[in-house]
């Protein structure tokens, strides 16, 4: 029996030793039928001194006038005090009610302050301690909610952190547990999949916005990588990002595919922003080839109704033109530019031309020879009669 009253009394004096209370229930509820004009202090009886508390504390309610729609108040508050400081102080949400809230320590006590300026709303606060010095059922009473701003030392705001080990199911979605986030669709094949798609008044299927602004990119790999942008004038901005060590923009190069451009009636340019015809490149072109399709290709000069002009007549328009017929001169060919299909028909124009008079002067030649030789016969034959 003594050994049994010695026993008692030692597990009695080491709970009180080191204030082991088991603190498990409701602690406090607070309503307010207004608006705050601050927020919610809840001023409780924990002393801030170190390693004396590893609390759970639970609010559980109903914010009746959340900045969106009304919300259920579901918070789950953790915090550990060392060093003057709070230290792996964490906050999840079970609720759809998720307001800043800090900690502070005012006057040697804590204080928990929820940055809310709901009206109508109304919380139960419960707790569990146990183990350290301060879980006493004394420090979880009279604990008081007021109106008030934040004041004190070592204040933090608490990081929301929440985890799920398996499948989170939305209305129209899911976020399996693999990470992939997928919207219309219960099984995304990539990191984001989208299959739901909002059909705008005129008829546009959209599966995604990206960005509010002209200057909002939206990077692919890495911060550092290929980007896109666009803005609600209608353009598009796709690049290579100049801080890549890579930065250039490749299209195709692993696919035979083809790449179509400006098929729907506009412009492309290279090097200029303002395109007037289907390709524009303001600086240099290099190839290998190029091929122009052409109509009305010059073979009616060789036809024998086509009207070849006399050298003379080229000859007047030179000297008057200072340049050759149906060639643009110097000054339209800086003005307009020069259409390689025309000028080369043209250019052949002119050398069919050359052609004809070189087979005129040819057939001219020949006859000149031939009255050259009949002269030189009937020498010969003068020549003979005389001796």
């Amino acid at each position: 029996m003594r050994k049994l009253l010695f026993s008692l009394c030692l597990m009695l004096i080491t709970t009180l030793a080191n204030g082991q209370d088991s603190v498990n229930g409701n602690v406090k509820t607070y309503f307010f039928n207004g608006t705050p004009a601050n927020g919610i202090k809840i001023k409780t009886n924990l002393p801030f001194t170190d390693g004396s508390q590893m609390p759970t504390i639970i609010l559980e309610g109903y914010n009746y006038s959340s900045t969106a729609t009304p919300a259920s108040i579901g918070l789950i508050l953790n915090y550990y005090i060392f060093g003057g400081a709070f230290i792996n102080a964490t906050i999840a949400s079970f609720g759809s009610y998720t307001p800043p809230v800090y900690l502070a320590n005012e006057g040697g006590k804590v204080v928990i302050f929820i940055s809310s300026k709901d009206y109508f709303l109304r919380m139960s606060i419960r707790a569990y301690a146990e183990g350290r010095t301060a879980d006493i059922l004394a420090n979880y009473q009279g604990w008081v909610t007021a109106d008030e701003a934040l004041t004190g030392t070592a204040q933090l705001q608490v990081a929301y952190k929440n985890r799920f080990a398996g499948d989170v199911f939305m209305p129209a979605g899911i976020w399996n547990k693999d990470g992939n986030v997928g919207i219309g669709l219960t099984a995304p094949q990539a990191g984001l999949h989208v299959a739901k798609v909002n059909i705008l008044g005129d008829g546009t299927r959209v599966a995604a916005t990206l960005g509010n602004a002209y200057n909002d990119w939206t990077t692919f790999g890495a911060t550092t990588g290929g980007r896109i942008r666009g803005s609600n004038e209608g353009y598009l901005d796709i690049e290579s990002n100049p801080n890549g060590s890579d930065n250039k923009l490749y299209m195709n190069i692993g696919s035979d595919g083809h790449i179509i451009m400006a098929n729907g009636g506009g412009n492309v340019g290279i090097g200029t922003g303002n395109p007037q015809t289907k390709l524009a490149v303001a600086e240099d072109i290099s190839a290998k080839r190029v091929k122009v399709t052409q109509t009305g290709w010059p073979d009616y000069v060789f036809h024998p109704a086509y009207k070849l002009p006399s050298l003379n007549e080229v000859e007047n328009y030179i000297k008057a033109h200072q340049h050759l017929p149906e060639i643009p001169s110097a000054a339209e060919v800086e003005k307009d530019g020069l259409d390689l299909g025309e000028i080369n028909r043209r250019l052949l124009q002119k050398i069919e031309e050359l052609t004809l008079y070189q087979i005129q002067q040819q057939k001219e030649h020949e006859a000149v020879l031939l009255r050259l030789k009949a002269l030189e016969a009937e020498m010969t034959q003068m020549k003979a009669v005389k001796k």
